[in-house]
């Protein structure tokens, strides 16, 4: 290739990098009246069309409309031409003389100062506030891809081959960029550079913040010295650990964990409102604690929960990563934070959290023992608990991959089903009792149809795996399935074909449910959001925030009016369904709520959580009317029967209980 000449005019005199689908060049132009040198990205084309090549080409496509857009602006590289020559297709580009700002900055320098990462911060948010001003996320913001420009020492943005369009048009009020975002369309490819990418973009859905996250890491390195992947996060929330690698002033280091914040809702929310926030900082004198910002850890308790467990990040690749990585046209395809120990996150792991003290007092009521029966069989936790139609049958599914059937006046057990690859998560009935469906934790389609009657299975659904929760509609032609992955998937359940996905969640939907007039769908994320949804259309009505944890559980009371949420924030959130108006916040757990459930009559709300307790509160004014105890393990899952008289638990003690409510008004 050294040598040759491109287009009638561009003789390759290096080769940058290279891989399946891209090469990178260094090129003399022959044309007297350009400049002497240029870049060249030369994609690599096939008779043989992919996916993957189509995403190439897609990728590369969007690189020169970017590069096409920004062409009055002198910090990003200018496009100087782009052609099609023998079925190739070239991008000529303006060739960068500097040197990288990762040749700049630890590892292979040594640390920066304070204000010179403040200046760093500054220098690139401007540069954001331009890209993000035309409706572009570039996506892979890292040192690699800023060079310090030799002749006149500012920093080029460079490599806009991950480049997304993020919305339509860019309103400016106020000197702030507002974006108009289509919520609901298919996510893309995840595109980035580990340890720079946030977890939404790693879902595929990045957003302008996304990129205020990457500058957040390159001024964390700059000042610690680690590069992203060797800092510690804590393992439950995903926030990063590193103020106790360097002694900054207390503005800088806000400035730097909001950038970073996990949740993207809880960052900037626009390059402008990063800048002004930066803006007291620049040219201020240093100002630095006088000791080291210090951890702060609560003593040991009786459970692993409530002991702060740091884990170093460990990668993991969803979609698989096959493609080199080229010096000047990087692209990891995705890739994703694990935030916790394992690559694939089991439900059955132990879980870590920072308990914090309770904002309330614990009510006075004494726990309540009015336990009717304990059932046993099942041989590891009891995730999901469900009660047929007619009041006599209970149906438990567990982490030994069983579903049972038992007597529910008896407790005798009736029948055990095999045949899940993985923890049965999920059980959900038909309102007319004759059709059961599960939803399992497997990388096999996870979820079954189950006939009733027979108690045999029907069918599997689609090809879905890893699924949380599952949900039928009251006139039986709609299943809904929650899943690991972020999605939501509505199936029509006469033809068992997939009808759309629903995307906006920026992490796993651990609990979905649907309105009793079959209007409206419910999903309660890890990403700590309830969505709802027009069940029919798709369209998503309104996010509802206030959780500051992960959202475990979502139920509707029966009358329709009412939505109620728990939450590992320890509370419980009771909602107006029409309007997404918070009613009122119930605290009295002292662990993760993991279940509600509401009765029959909409007057009562039962909470199961880690700390072993069941709670019974009234729904319309909040009022706890008893707590349950006897449980040895976290509460999984409730259930109340038909006619409103007992509640059955499931839990991580392998047990199944039965609880009276006789006396409790």
């Amino acid at each position: 290739m050294l040598g040759k000449i491109i287009g009638r005019r561009y003789q390759v005199i290096q080769i940058l990098g290279s891989s399946s689908y891209c090469q990178t060049y260094l090129a003399r132009n022959l044309d007297r009246n350009q400049p002497a040198k240029c870049v060249i990205k030369h994609l690599l084309s096939t008779d043989k069309i992919t996916d993957l090549s189509y995403r190439w080409q897609r990728l590369f496509s969007r690189e020169i409309a970017a590069l096409e857009k920004l062409q009055s602006y002198s910090q990003v590289p200018q496009l100087l031409d782009y052609f099609e020559e023998d079925r190739q297709f070239y991008l000529v580009q303006e060739y960068i003389v500097g040197q990288p700002l990762s040749q700049l900055m630890p590892p292979v320098s040594v640390k920066w100062s304070q204000q010179q990462v403040i200046e760093l911060l500054y220098e690139i948010l401007s540069i954001l506030e331009i890209v993000h001003s035309q409706g572009l996320i570039h996506r892979d913001l890292k040192p690699n891809n800023l060079i310090r420009r030799a002749s006149d020492g500012k920093l080029v943005l460079i490599d806009f081959g991950s480049v997304k369009q993020a919305w339509t048009q860019v309103v400016t009020s106020s000197g702030q960029t507002q974006a108009n975002y289509a919520i609901g369309l298919p996510a893309t490819i995840a595109v980035g550079t580990s340890g720079y990418m946030p977890s939404e973009q790693s879902h595929g859905r990045p957003r302008p913040n996304s990129d205020i996250y990457a500058l957040g890491m390159i001024g964390i390195q700059a000042l610690t010295g680690m590069q992203p992947t060797q800092l510690l996060e804590d393992a439950e929330t995903g926030e990063m650990i590193w103020q106790h690698l360097v002694t900054i002033a207390p503005e800088l280091t806000a400035i730097l964990n909001k950038m970073v914040r996990y949740h993207f809702l809880e960052r900037y929310q626009s390059t402008t409102e990063a800048l002004n926030a930066l803006a007291p900082l620049v040219d201020a004198p240093e100002k630095v604690h006088t000791a080291p910002v210090m951890l702060s850890v609560p003593k040991p308790a009786d459970k692993i929960v409530g002991v702060v467990k740091l884990v170093r990040k460990r990668i993991a690749s969803r979609l698989g990563t096959a493609l080199g990585v080229t010096s000047a046209f990087a692209l990891l395809l995705g890739s994703y934070y694990a935030l916790r120990p394992t690559t694939n996150i089991s439900p059955t792991m132990a879980r870590s959290q920072i308990v914090e003290a309770s904002h309330t007092t614990e009510p006075s009521t004494s726990p309540h023992t009015s336990m009717t029966r304990t059932l046993t069989g099942h041989t590891n936790a009891v995730w999901a608990v469900a009660i047929a139609r007619d009041g006599h049958t209970l149906i438990s599914g567990s982490g030994d991959k069983t579903i049972k059937f038992w007597d529910l006046s008896s407790g005798e057990l009736l029948r055990t089903l095999t045949g899940n690859s993985a923890e049965v998560l999920s059980l959900a009935l038909s309102q007319d009792g004759q059709m059961l469906t599960s939803a399992s934790y497997s990388a096999q389609p996870a979820v079954k149809v189950w006939d009733l009657s027979t108690q045999e299975l029907q069918h599997t659904i689609g090809n879905v795996s890893k699924v949380w929760s599952v949900a039928i509609s009251p006139d039986r032609q709609t299943l809904v399935s929650s899943n690991a992955d972020a999605s939501i998937k509505i199936w029509d359940l006469s033809t068992r074909m997939l009808r759309r996905t629903l995307i906006g969640h920026a992490d796993t939907v651990w609990s979905v449910a649907i309105s009793p007039d079959g209007k409206t769908l419910v999903s309660g994320s890890k990403d700590r959001t309830i969505k709802i949804w027009d069940l029919r259309t798709g369209a998503l009505r309104r996010t509802l925030l206030g959780h500051t944890d992960r959202v475990r559980s979502v139920a509707i009371s029966p009358d329709g009016q009412t939505l109620v949420s728990s939450s590992w924030d320890k509370t419980i959130g009771i909602w107006q369904l029409q309007t997404g108006q918070r009613l009122r916040t119930l605290t009295g757990h002292s662990d993760y709520i993991n279940s509600v459930a509401i009765s029959p009559d909409s007057q009562m709300i039962a909470s199961g959580s880690d700390d072993r307790q069941i709670k019974l509160w009234q729904l319309n004014t909040g009022e706890l009317l008893t707590t349950f105890s006897g449980h040895q393990g976290n509460v999984n899952s409730l259930s109340f029967t038909p006619n409103g008289k007992l509640i059955v638990s499931g839990s991580e003690d392998k047990t199944i209980k039965l609880w009276s409510l006789q006396g409790i008004n």
